[in-house]
């Protein structure tokens, strides 16, 4: 069936499957990069929250052979697992004494945002926009977030620069930096996933046989990557949530620090929204060859609603500012 065909037969089986006490609607929400997903919303009498369920994922399984009834089962299933969890006080949206504590940035690129920057208050920053958000810590679903939009800040009465100003605030405080060697953080990925390999496998194993830990593993996978081939320097710039940390960038002072420490300039790679990529400029490192790398790295590694920039950004300390 069609795309089309398909998102409307989802809808009406869940629709089904919970009755008449629930209305299910579909209905498409604008993300990064101008990307437009299908959302399937259930909405109760009882709950002032509606969970949204993407269903773009969930096509591209149907078309690779799984049958519309599994993953109709699979979103009811997701649902009721944790339809009870969901509680939020929407109200506190509409008081900005509420929510201006949980006010945060993160950067977007302008050029591929043209449609979603007409509806929310930004500032530029090079070829990039700063946006805003509001972050709300949950039991159940973490760090929740919702995008703040012109029509929030027409309601709380308040300016696009003093929505600035307190999310210079609040960002670098619910969202701390932190700058890794590239290496570093590969090892660290290597032992959470050999961990998650031993957890999920860990009725197959002898319990009684002797395992290297997962840090010696990733410590020799670590020592053959670095006789590899020689290494250049390279770090990671994010924050501890590992959530739209590109924005470390504005922080006051990080740059200037680390290029500082360095006494060297610096090349900026944007990796994703999620975190850029720092080098010390040295001789033999080619600008437009990292700014291909970067573009090679978006066209086969990075989600499309991921991507930050496509190329390379260079922090001066002579002019103490990054140019593009």
């Amino acid at each position: 069936m069609t795309y089309d065909e398909f998102v409307n037969d989802v809808r009406e089986d869940i629709n089904k499957l919970l009755g008449d006490e629930v209305f299910v609607k579909t209905h498409r929400i604008l993300k990064n990069n101008d990307i437009e997903l299908d959302a399937l919303t259930i909405i109760t009498k009882d709950s002032n929250v509606s969970p949204t369920i993407y269903l773009n994922s969930y096509y591209d399984e149907y078309l690779s052979g799984k049958k519309i009834e599994e993953i109709t089962m699979e979103i009811y299933d997701l649902y009721n697992d944790n339809s009870s969890r969901i509680n939020f006080d929407v109200d506190i949206f509409k008081n900005y004494e509420s929510v201006r504590d949980k006010v945060v940035f993160k950067l977007i690129n302008t050029k591929a945002n043209k449609k979603l920057l007409r509806d929310i208050p930004h500032i530029s920053f090079l070829d990039l926009s700063i946006v805003f958000y509001c972050i709300f810590d949950s039991e159940y679903l973490g760090s929740a977030t919702a995008l703040i939009h012109n029509i929030h800040i027409n309601m709380w009465e308040i300016t696009v620069d003093e929505l600035f100003e307190i999310a210079k605030k609040n960002t670098p405080r619910l969202l701390r930096y932190e700058i890794k060697e590239m290496n570093e953080l590969i090892r660290e990925i290597l032992v959470g996933d050999i961990k998650k390999v031993i957890c999920e496998n860990d009725d197959i194993y002898d319990r009684n046989c002797e395992l290297a830990s997962p840090e010696k593993v990733a410590d020799e996978l670590m020592k053959d990557l670095l006789e590899a081939k020689e290494q250049i320097s390279m770090y990671v710039l994010t924050n501890k949530q590992r959530m739209n940390g590109a924005a470390c960038l504005l922080y006051d002072n990080i740059i200037e620090d680390f290029a500082k420490e360095k006494q060297k300039d610096l090349y900026i790679l944007p990796s994703s929204i999620h975190e850029v990529i720092l080098i010390p400029a040295i001789n033999g490192i080619n600008r437009d060859e990292l700014t291909e790398m970067v573009k090679e790295v978006n066209r086969d590694e990075v989600d499309d609603i991921d991507i930050l920039s496509d190329h390379t950004y260079y922090y001066s300390r002579e002019e103490g500012k990054i140019i593009i």
